[in-house]
């Protein structure tokens, strides 16, 4: 074949893969890293390729490590490349692959150079597993023996050999049909810091020496260290990073108060800065490397279902990663909780995936959402077939109407999927979509989605939720000292599904890049740190128009130099006050919508809490035993805001709140609505007939069926497609 020149690039209004001239729906099968089903040349991954190849997917994605190149005794081949190519081409000759490249060091390399490795302040390393059946990554999310993301010496040593890899694989005909590459590193591969979810890391020299040099960079001089962390006895020398004290003690309740804790909040910055780094490094290399143009991507922009642990391992410095010209997309599993595998739950991106658009990359969902058929000789094989059916419709057609792609990832041929008794699979070691009913629907989808994606792109959303990624440097991170973005930023969301209305997501720090004009509500979320030309910027063109503005929690209470109450009123135009209440404050509504409902976020005392003390706002909610109002909607010459004092856990809150907004709702159930790309998508845990409201204003009753059901409209005629 014909080498493949490729990149991404906005048509149509969305970022656009192109192989060649010719632009690519982005509808992929990958299959995974784990043994006994990774490998492309095998019998069983070959069925499944084939499977999928006969849906029209031509677009596959492989995994490859350094290991399996990089020996020890200093050979370097391709290989185990070529063969995972060529695996791939034997059952589609037309096929475009990209590779997940591992460019973490191999195993041999660690052992040689332990003085490199990540170490923590509250544990050891665990010994790293030897061979057999074990996956390379096999115990990465606990607290490895992990070489740390901030050494220059894997930097020095594995770039080059990554670029070896670009110039020895380019020249094989099996690098024809390389399209792209997704550099992996991290947790799993995802870029998480080692150890993230359960530890503290990085104690090590490397990261030391790192810090170290970060400082000198942003403070130039040991003095103005010393301003910045309050400490007269620090210097540029003497430095290092916090340990697992120094970051659980927040010191202004939840919050970090930047003019003691600057420390903290510069070591995570510079940690996050390191890793993003490091992806763009990699990036840039294959790049620079690869004779032709190549896509480059990686596992990044993680926001929700990060388990409450942000700061120490998440993905805060997307902006940075957006803004370098060397990366191309970003990805990532879809979200895994609240209720993500349950019928007629929704099925939602794990990043704040308009940023991506917005910035002209585009956003790849990993769909790994596990199957769970039981033997066909069970008397509910074919329910739960239709269920999976309906199920794998709701996750693919959801990519579609936000804009972005996704890819199928198998662990069914790995044999992960089988069981005993009545969750044995004898489907389970060919993979999670291989029965005939379910590969025929995803036939029909791509056909669908491969039609429509020739047309321009446009959301439907009229509701925009704002996140903010930078704020987590300025709250608790550490077990339970962050009450507060867990449920606000995955379970309130979860109740915007549920009200009917289709929402867009976007970053605070890309709001300025919005077109503001479509929207009637816009959600300020997790908003706690903003400056003043942020908040500016909302009072002088968000605020307006008659929008409705949702304020949650304590929103600008920091600008980054100091947290004051006068920065939310600023933000709001809300009169806002600290108060203070002993033991788990509790919500209590007296709204006419939802009288009755109580929340609250922890059975431990949460400070700082807040209440409206405006007199013009109407009161929809008060503390439970006080007068003080945690819930009130003000209106405005230009706008009307409401803010919440604490978030829930219970989405019949967030569902209620957007209800009461001008928002569009599309259904009269609690159904989910995705809209977008020129499709409606409503799904149903129950079935029935529905009342569907198309945003022209065309009202028609809808028969969704018995049980779970995912049904696709023409969001312009409400012609049911699916």
């Amino acid at each position: 074949m014909n080498p493949i020149s490729s990149r991404v690039q906005m048509h149509n209004n969305r970022p656009t893969l192109y192989l060649g001239d010719e632009p690519q729906s982005p509808f992929f099968y990958a299959l995974t890293d784990v043994p006994g089903g990774r490998w492309s040349w095998e019998e069983l991954p070959q069925h499944n390729i084939a499977r999928f190849a006969a849906q029209g997917v031509t677009l596959f994605q492989l995994d490859i490590a350094l290991d399996h190149m990089w020996l020890a005794d200093g050979r370097f081949s391709v290989e185990m490349a070529q063969k995972q190519v060529r695996g791939v081409l034997e059952v589609c000759p037309t096929a475009a692959v990209f590779l997940r490249l591992h460019v973490r060091p191999p195993k041999w390399w660690m052992l040689r150079h332990p003085e490199e490795n990540t170490t923590y302040f509250d544990s050891d390393s665990l010994p790293d597993l030897d061979g057999g059946f074990y996956r390379l990554i096999e115990e990465d999310a606990a607290n490895p023996s992990r070489t740390s993301l901030a050494s220059q010496k894997w930097r020095d040593e594995c770039q080059p050999i990554v670029r070896r890899f670009c110039q020895e694989f380019s020249q094989m005909p099996e690098g024809n049909a390389l399209a792209g590459v997704q550099v992996a590193g991290g947790v799993y591969g995802e870029w998480h810091y080692w150890g993230f979810i359960g530890h503290e890391p990085d104690a090590s020299v490397p990261m030391q020496r790192h810090f170290r040099t970060w400082l000198q960079n942003k403070y130039a001089n040991s003095s103005a260290l010393q301003k910045a962390w309050n400490d007269p006895d620090i210097t540029l020398e003497s430095a290092t990073v916090p340990d697992k004290a120094a970051r659980q003690h927040t010191s202004d309740g939840v919050f970090r108060d930047p003019q003691l804790k600057m420390r903290v909040v510069d070591y995570y910055r510079c940690q996050h800065e390191c890793v993003a780094d490091c992806i763009i490094l990699f990036a840039r290399t294959i790049k620079e490397s690869w004779p032709r143009p190549i896509v480059t991507g990686a596992f990044y922009g993680y926001f929700f279902s990060t388990f409450g642990r942000d700061a120490a391992g998440g993905h805060l410095e997307v902006g940075r990663v957006l803004d370098s010209p060397h990366v191309d997309y970003l990805s990532g599993p879809a979200a895994y909780y609240p209720d993500v595998e349950r019928n007629g739950e929704p099925y939602r991106s794990r990043s704040i995936i308009d940023s991506c658009r917005l910035h002209g990359k585009l956003w790849l969902d990993e769909m790994d959402k596990r199957t769970h058929l039981p033997s066909r000789f069970l008397e509910d094989y074919k329910q739960v077939e239709r269920e999976t059916v309906m199920n794998v419709r709701r996750n693919i057609t959801y990519p579609h109407t936000r804009g972005t792609g996704f890819w199928f990832y198998d662990f069914g041929p790995s044999g992960m999927a089988s069981g005993i008794g009545k969750n044995a699979t004898d489907h389970g070691n060919r993979g999670w979509w291989d029965t005939l009913a379910i590969q025929e629907d995803i036939g029909r989808v791509r056909a669908l989605l491969q039609e429509r994606y020739a047309q321009s792109y446009e959301s439907d959303a009229d509701v925009l939720c704002v996140f903010d990624t930078e704020s987590y440097y300025y709250i608790g991170s550490v077990g339970s000292s962050d009450p507060i973005g867990v449920p606000l930023v995955n379970w309130m969301t979860l109740g915007f599904y549920r009200a009917g209305v289709v929402f867009d997501q976007v970053r605070l720090a890309d709001l300025e890049r919005v077109d503001l004009s479509r929207y009637k509500v816009v959600a300020f979320m997790n908003t706690w740190k903003m400056t003043e030309q942020q908040r500016r910027f909302v009072r002088d063109h968000v605020a307006q128009h008659g929008r409705h503005l949702l304020w949650n929690y304590a929103p600008a209470y920091t600008d980054g130099t100091r947290n004051d109450t006068s920065l939310m009123r600023d933000a709001t135009q809300l009169k806002l006050d600290r108060i203070a209440i002993e033991g788990g404050a509790q919500i209590v509504s007296n709204a006419p919508w939802n009288v009755g409902l109580k929340w609250g976020v922890s059975a431990e005392t949460v400070t700082p809490l807040f209440a409206v003390t405006d007199e013009a706002a109407e009161a929809w909610a008060h503390y439970e035993s006080t007068s003080l109002t945690a819930v009130a909607r003000k209106r405005f010459e230009t706008h009307t805001a409401v803010y919440v004092g604490l978030p829930s856990y219970d989405p019949n809150l967030g569902k209620e709140l957007m209800r009461q907004t001008p928002a569009h709702r599309y259904t009269d159930g609690d159904d989910v609505v995705y809209a977008g790309g020129g499709l409606l998508v409503i799904v149903s845990a129950n079935g029935g007939t529905r009342q569907v409201t198309l945003r022209g204003g065309k009202t028609f009753n809808l028969e969704m069926g018995e049980g779970v059901s995912t049904r696709v409209l023409d969001a312009r005629t409400g012609e049911v497609l699916l």
